[in-house]
């Protein structure tokens, strides 16, 4: 018989049953607001229970609402940007970019490491003493990936 060996788990991973892999969890609009108003709060120099007792809501509640945990209402959320003297537009405007910036950014490491999983299969096949050659305009050229490790192959059993 064969040797169990137990793999440990990635940090972040999630073990899913087959055919319901889905991608990387999205970010959702109560943890980037709550980055905003913590952002601008801070940015102000203003400590948590000013703001809070600015806008009429517990400290306790802005807090959760800054960790993301709380979705405030379009009332509370006017309160809040009222009194770190904002808009409710520029707090709906900050939080769209934010949000809009994080889509940039996954959509183009998604883009990398399909690249990456291309030319790695590509490698694997090609005669094992000729490099794979990535010019400087090539796009995996810019990526930040792990040093390469020379004479390595893929063994399949």
């Amino acid at each position: 018989m064969g040797k169990v060996v137990e793999f440990t788990r990635v940090a972040g991973s999630q073990t899913s049953k087959p055919g319901t892999e889905r991608g990387p969890a999205k970010p959702l609009w109560r943890h980037a607001l709550g980055e905003v108003l913590r952002g601008e709060r801070l940015g102000q120099e203003r400590i948590l229970t000013e703001v809070a007792a600015t806008a009429g809501v517990s400290p306790q509640y802005l807090s959760e609402i800054e960790r993301g945990r709380k979705e405030p209402s379009s009332e509370v959320l006017g309160s809040v940007a009222e009194a770190l003297g904002l808009d409710l537009v520029d707090v709906v405007q900050r939080v769209g970019g934010l949000l809009g910036e994080r889509r940039d950014v996954e959509r183009r490491e998604t883009e990398l490491r399909e690249l990456l999983r291309i030319e790695t299969s590509f490698a694997f096949r090609a005669d094992a003493n000729a490099p794979l050659d990535v010019g400087p305009e090539h796009p995996l050229d810019a990526a930040p990936v792990a040093p390469a490790v020379s004479n390595a192959y893929l063994l399949a059993a």
